[in-house]
């Protein structure tokens, strides 16, 4: 009996950090170079109440040979500005952002936005 809980209870400590492990890199993004702008007056996301967009991080995508110039995405960022950046400031960054608004598939509204968190950021040159 004791032989039988003692495999179970490794099943499931395993299961559990198994699944802990996938949920913590679900929705995170990284970002090898793109320009990083700290707004000089954050803002409230129009449909997310307690959600303050702080800065943006903006990402040259590729060029499709029908559309030459190349397609500027922008990742919302929510949440404190890390030490060393100040508003205003546009500097090259390498990040790693996880979505917070909205996770996973939803059904989007034409200017509703999606909103990340810093989790890492480094100054490139």
């Amino acid at each position: 009996m004791k032989k039988i809980r003692f495999f179970l209870s490794v099943v499931m400590a395993v299961t559990v950090f198994v699944l802990s492990g996938c949920e913590e890199d679900e929705y995170v993004l990284y970002i090898e170079k793109g320009k990083f702008v700290v707004l000089e007056e954050p803002y409230q996301h129009p449909y997310a109440s307690g959600i303050t967009i702080s800065s943006v991080i903006l990402v040259e995508g590729d060029s499709v040979p029908e559309f030459p110039d190349r397609p500027i995405i922008a990742y919302y960022i929510s949440g404190h500005t890390p030490a060393g950046y100040n508003a205003g400031d546009t500097v090259t960054v390498r990040a790693k952002i996880k979505e917070i608004y909205p996770k996973g598939i939803t059904i989007t509204v034409a200017d509703n936005v999606n909103v990340y968190k810093l989790k890492d950021i480094e100054r490139i040159k």
